[in-house]
């Protein structure tokens, strides 16, 4: 794979959710992106909050940014979830989502979603140690993939810094798309 064809990416791992397999999360992703152009992918946690990803589009500069999906046969099932139907940019003013976009989860936690398109079925390897995460609006050559994506860690925000120092830590891409606006919202 030529990495700097994805110089800027968000890494995610996906899996089956919410009584979903990931078969069936992609079938409705698919017909989320004809119906609406795009697809909203939800998710939970600290790693990549709108904040986040919105530092990596101000850094990226108008260049793609790629959202790759690496998958993972965990099988999360909360206790209790629902059917989100709001989103926000900014996690003050609220928007319908449309129709035909179906996002669940336990609304307990704080959720977001990336909005992505172009969603297709690849088969590639990823080098982790070529991708460093933001500090702030910059690469963070302290912290590189091949050491923080793992264990918990299930999404990253990252950008080519290629390194010939440390050793290859490669994971298998399943799944790439374009991010596109408005990028990642809160959603309720």
């Amino acid at each position: 794979m030529q990495l700097e064809k994805y110089p800027y990416i968000i890494l995610m791992k996906v899996g089956s959710y919410c009584g979903y397999s990931l078969d069936e999360i992609i079938e409705i992703k698919q017909k989320e992106q004809k119906k609406v152009g795009k697809y909203f992918w939800g998710y939970s946690g600290v790693f990549c909050r709108p904040n986040v990803v919105k530092n990596l589009v101000s850094y990226a500069d108008d260049k793609k940014i790629y959202v790759l999906f690496v998958e993972t046969k965990s099988d999360f099932k909360p206790s209790t979830f629902d059917e989100f139907n709001q989103f926000s940019k900014d996690g003050g003013v609220w928007s319908d989502l449309p129709k035909d976009i179906l996002l669940v989860g336990n609304k307990n936690k704080s959720h977001f979603a990336i909005t992505a398109n172009k969603f297709e079925k690849v088969d590639m390897t990823l080098d982790l140690s070529q991708y460093s995460t933001l500090k702030g609006i910059f690469p963070n050559d302290n912290q590189r993939f091949d050491k923080y994506f793992r264990y918990r860690v299930d999404k990253a925000c990252g950008v080519y810094v290629p390194n010939d120092m440390t050793e290859k830590r490669e994971v298998q891409i399943k799944y790439v798309s374009e991010l596109v606006e408005p990028y990642s919202v809160f959603i309720r």
